[in-house]
């Protein structure tokens, strides 16, 4: 969705500019705003103590930054950094939410509760993907591969 896309949707959203390097957001930060890249890219990173940061994705125009937080209600689940030049609109998270929460009765009750379902799975998916980048605790057997494997989607129904 291009930029007038989004302004139909959220009307006044003013835009950011993020310099190369700039942190645009930072994780276990309060969830008070969805950054939507309306130019350049960023990367999303999780710091791990005593390590270099992994680099978990790279986004560019289109996508969203924050979203996680703003259904879960919880922290920022990691650290987004500007790669370059990034122009992005700043939308407070009280109007993602006002708009989320459109549908009516229990249909709207429903995809809110769905949304906010998925957003918790990904976060505790993400939260255990260090483990699996090697960072610490690595699974050394085909046995405990398997085990931290269940443990990670444990609560997961299909």
């Amino acid at each position: 969705m291009g930029r007038s896309g989004w302004q139909s949707i959220f009307p006044g959203a003013k835009p950011k500019v993020f310099t190369k390097g700039e942190i645009m957001v930072v994780e276990g930060g309060l969830p008070k705003d969805l950054l939507v890249i309306l130019s350049g890219r960023a990367r999303v990173e999780k710091r791990i103590q005593g390590r270099d940061p992994l680099v978990l994705a790279k986004l560019g125009a289109g996508e969203l930054i924050g979203e996680l937080a703003i259904l879960t209600g919880g922290r920022r689940s990691a650290t987004v950094v500007a790669e370059g030049k990034v122009k992005a609109l700043v939308i407070p998270a009280s109007r993602v939410q006002a708009l989320l929460g459109g549908g009516v009765g229990a249909k709207g009750k429903f995809q809110r509760q769905i949304l906010e379902s998925l957003a918790r799975r990904l976060v505790r998916l993400l939260e255990k993907l260090p483990v699996y980048q090697g960072a610490f605790g690595e699974p050394k057997t085909e046995a405990g591969l398997r085990s931290a494997l269940e443990k990670m989607y444990a609560g997961w129904a299909v």
